[in-house]
């Protein structure tokens, strides 16, 4: 169903980028998915709270949308850096890491951008209009997100970097990071060079 789509991605995500074209990639990234898709989830998240709300003092939700938000915008950040320096690309597929990344938030989880995203979202939605908000725009994106990830993202990760890609996928979760679960013997690689 999505071997077309996967296919494209394996072609343009295969080429080094410029410097020049990577920072164009953040820019039109930041500005879809810290901007614009934030904006029509936090609207969609209000309609849906009109339709039902889940009882909570207002100073929790921001509270708790603050902390999330904070908690998202360093998990991007962490994982934007790791792309960057490690794997020298960036989240966008159409700019992508070069490299396999193994190292920072990757170690913890296969999907850090993901994760962050998730919180950030959800802090939006609880701190700007309601926990409810915030909670349809958390399913949401878990939803979207994972769709993605399992079905297009994996699919060329494994095609450009193999039995190396296959390795890390057993051995790291895909969304939860789970620090305390470390192999015995399993040290950081670091990044894993493409396959020529």
């Amino acid at each position: 169903m999505f071997d077309k789509l996967v296919d494209f991605i394996v072609r343009l995500s295969g080429r080094p980028r410029s410097t020049g074209f990577k920072v164009l990639a953040i820019v039109i990234g930041a500005t879809v998915f810290l901007a614009l898709l934030p904006a029509l989830g936090v609207y969609l998240g209000y309609l849906v709270s009109r339709a039902m709300a889940i009882p909570c003092p207002r100073w929790l939700e921001v509270v708790l949308g603050a902390a999330s938000i904070v908690a998202g915008l360093s998990w991007l950040g962490w994982s934007f850096v790791t792309q960057w320096r490690l794997g020298r690309g960036t989240p966008a597929p159409f700019a992508a890491p070069q490299r396999l990344i193994v190292r920072g938030p990757y170690r913890l989880c296969r999907n850090p951008i993901q994760l962050g995203a998730m919180a950030y979202y959800f802090g939006l939605g609880a701190g700007l209009v309601n926990l409810t908000a915030g909670l349809f725009w958390l399913v949401v994106f878990l939803i979207l997100g994972s769709v993605y990830h399992k079905f297009i993202e994996e699919k060329e990760l494994l095609i450009r970097f193999g039995p190396d890609y296959e390795a890390y996928r057993q051995r790291t979760p895909f969304l939860i990071p789970r620090p305390w679960r470390r192999r015995a013997g399993g040290g950081e690689r670091g990044q894993i060079p493409p396959r020529t």
